[in-house]
């Protein structure tokens, strides 16, 4: 596990094409945004996902993810736990990219 400021040291120097922070605060219509987003990675793309803590990201780290190239996507409606939400992430991406 990487603190926050390593992770974005990291996608940076592993030059990460595709940069994704699941962020419980995004508005509603970020659901539509985050399946197009989702549909158009390629198969092959390096991609990093940013799980927040308990408790979700704070503004600053979100604006500083942001600076660093990640999109806000939604998991949905619901709040998931830390333990969970990359798994949520990863079993999307397996679904959209080994077809």
């Amino acid at each position: 596990m990487l603190s926050f400021s390593e992770a974005m040291r990291f996608c940076d120097e592993e030059e990460i094409g595709v940069r994704l922070a699941p962020y419980e605060l995004c508005d509603a219509s970020t659901m539509e945004k985050t399946r197009k987003l989702l549909s158009g990675i390629q198969p092959g793309a390096s991609v990093a996902v940013l799980i927040g803590p308990e408790g979700g990201f704070g503004e600053e780290e979100i604006a500083e993810a942001r600076a660093a190239g990640f999109l806000e996507i939604t998991l949905g409606r619901r709040i998931l736990r830390t333990e969970t939400a990359g798994l949520a992430v990863l079993s999307w991406l397996i679904y959209l990219l080994e077809q």
